[in-house]
């Protein structure tokens, strides 16, 4: 390594430059001497020692001496000289910084919290690259979010001011590949810098994707931001109405202690902003309290919030939602035989939202004012002409039909019925089959199918349009599908004793009250009321929504990223939805992953390489200053004044 060099070299020829200086210097025109006899004795003594005293004349003008130090030092500026130092690498090429932006970010173990710290670091990191560099910006929530890619340091470091922290779960591995891929294409120096807690992450695991990146010659780094923090959270809320009195409810959470001494948690429960009861609950270091109480409330619209009110660093967690919808009253029309059917009656009656109607064919009321028809067991030689025409117009025009498979119904043949069902019937087979479930549908929830054994089912098919919920031996069991503005569902499994034991399971009532429920519900409502942070609101339309910060959203599928209420605003409906971020792992912010990082508080360890430090900046300045001393030289010699 040499310690000093020249980048032009062959600039130094330039120093020849120098010999015609000195020549000028030496051949510049002289004043006219003109000879008086009084004083030429003094003329030849000045004569004889004019050769004698040039070397020291030479020496003694300050003005040649400038201008050969002037050329000498522009001839070495030329030639660049430099000399090898050691210096940290500077972060350069295409950078992405993956920031954490989950709920544990929040906390303010240190000040003022995780997350700003994590942007106070990569704003440090972006000062110190190289000004060619290009940026790119990815938030670790649940999913990895893209906000900034490839732009330069200015815009960079206006993006980062305005970054804000989710409530949701994170996903650091997922990020980092995701990071990995976006500089698949790269040619230039690659380099990730990850700013979490690590206190948890879902997804791939981060030490492995930390290893991959770096095998494909990305350099990456993680930096860790945490303070260790101390936190109490409702990390699990539950709220409904009991199904036998839909007038009182049941609310269960779970509270966790995430410090290593006991805690005395106090809080409240409110309803509609109304405090029920208090909470006072002491709670060991790192254990669970389930917490279960029950109380009268009325048939409308209701919010439950669990409040904690203990001083910890993560406030996301010390407030909890849950939403109760209002009750709905459904009319409903049961068509059977007489003397059929009565277990489907007693498990339709058994739902207080249920108002039951009991038709005997071929005695059948108007179909008008009923909320959805069910129709059992038929006999097709009691049925009345037209009916199946009726039932067609009253789906068209927004009713809903269930009909269950019974023995007459494949050969009862009308095209009316043929039409409405959702499958197209061949045969009853007599062969014991158990249930499979196709397709995870509200209908099935909290029901217990494993157990059922089905005696008797029609050979089907589905047809074009049509969802399949659960099939017997590959053939369609539930079924449904949209029928002008109704729906239309179809049951095979038929709760008398000759076609299966659904009679005896206690997943039979809630099975048919969650089918009349939902078969009731528009298309445009919410399925659901009560969601975690980092879930999407799963609907099929475009939707206006209001976070629990008052920001207007439109759009589908909108991911739901703060914990509180949220307003929905559907075509000619509006709802409202609870969300909390409920993640045991999240509110953990003491925890921490396995995983090999850099401490926040530490310095960043780059790579030491030799660097050429240019001299020639400083001989400017010199030549610079070597000007300005032959200028006032000049001046002072009087070389500007005018003559008179």
């Amino acid at each position: 390594m040499q310690p000093l060099g020249l980048t032009n070299p062959w600039a130094l020829t330039g120093l020849l430059l120098v010999i015609p200086i000195i020549l000028i210097y030496l051949l510049k025109p002289k004043p006219r001497h003109i000879k008086f006899p009084t004083i030429m004795f003094i003329t030849r003594i000045e004569k004889d020692k004019r050769f004698r005293l040039f070397p020291r004349r030479f020496i003694r003008d300050p003005l040649l001496i400038i201008q050969l130090l002037i050329v000498f030092l522009l001839v070495l500026a030329i030639a660049n000289p430099f000399f090898i130092s050691q210096a940290e690498k500077r972060p350069m090429g295409n950078i992405v910084f993956v920031i954490d932006s989950s709920a544990s970010m929040q906390s303010t173990d240190i000040y003022p919290n995780r997350f700003s710290r994590a942007k106070e670091l990569a704003k440090k990191i972006l000062e110190d690259a190289d000004p060619k560099s290009s940026f790119s910006i990815i938030l670790a929530e649940n999913i990895p979010i893209v906000v900034l890619k490839n732009s330069d340091r200015e815009t960079t470091r206006t993006v980062l001011d305005r970054l804000t922290c989710a409530d949701t779960p994170t996903n650091i591995g997922d990020s980092i590949l995701f990071a990995r891929d976006m500089l698949s294409d790269v040619k230039t120096n690659r380099e990730i810098y990850v700013f979490s807690d690590f206190s948890n992450s879902e997804g791939m695991d981060v030490e492995l994707v930390s290893k991959l990146t770096s095998r494909d010659g990305i350099d990456t780094k993680l930096i860790k931001i945490s303070g260790g923090g101390n936190n109490i959270g409702i990390t699990d809320i539950d709220a409904k109405r009991f199904l036998t009195n839909r007038n009182r409810f049941y609310l269960t959470f779970t509270l966790e202690n995430f410090n290593s001494e006991e805690i005395t948690v106090e809080g409240e429960i409110l309803v509609d902003g109304n405090s029920i009861e208090s909470i006072r609950e002491k709670i060991p270091g790192r254990s669970t309290r389930l917490i279960h109480t029950e109380g009268d409330i009325s048939p409308e619209f209701h919010i439950v919030t669990v409040r904690i009110d203990n001083e910890d660093d993560l406030t996301i967690d010390n407030k909890a939602y849950a939403i109760i919808p209002e009750i709905k009253k459904y009319n409903v029309l049961l068509i059977t035989d007489d003397d059929s059917d009565i277990y489907l009656e007693h498990a339709l009656k058994s739902s207080p939202d249920i108002k039951l109607t009991k038709a005997i064919s071929p005695v059948i009321p108007e179909f008008d004012g009923f909320d959805t028809i069910v129709q059992g067991e038929m006999n097709k030689e009691l049925l009345l002409r037209g009916m199946y025409g009726d039932l067609r117009l009253y789906v068209e025009e927004g009713g809903n039909l269930v009909v269950l498979a019974c023995s007459d119904l494949g050969d009862i043949g009308d095209p009316d019925l043929e039409v409405l069902l959702p499958v197209k019937l061949e045969w009853i087979k007599n062969l014991e089959s158990k249930i499979e479930i196709v397709k995870d549908h509200e209908i099935l929830k909290d029901t217990v199918l494993e157990d059922i054994i089905v005696k008797r089912y029609f050979k089907c098919s589905a047809k074009n349009e049509s969802e399949v919920v659960a099939e017997v031996a590959g053939t369609p069991e539930i079924a449904y599908h949209k029928y002008g503005r109704g729906r239309v569902v179809y049951v095979g499994l038929n709760p008398n004793p000759s076609w299966s034991n659904f009679y005896y399971s206690s997943s039979m009532p809630i099975f048919w009250f969650q089918l009349i429920r939902w078969i009731n519900r528009a298309e445009t409502a919410t399925t659901m009321y009560n969601f975690k942070t980092g879930e999407s609101l799963p609907v099929k339309l475009t939707i206006n929504i209001t976070t629990p910060s008052n920001e207007i959203l439109e759009g589908r599928n909108i991911i739901l990223d703060e914990t509180g209420i949220y307003k929905t605003e559907f075509p000619g409906n509006k709802e409202q939805i609870a969300v909390n971020l409920a993640n045991e792992k999240e509110s953990d912010i003491a925890g921490s992953i396995e995983v090999d990082t850099i401490s926040a508080g530490s310095e960043i360890k780059r790579e030491k390489i030799d660097v050429e430090q240019d001299l020639y900046p400083y001989l400017l300045s010199i030549v610079l200053l070597l000007l300005i001393i032959e200028l006032i030289y000049y001046i002072r010699r009087g070389y500007f004044q005018r003559k008179t």
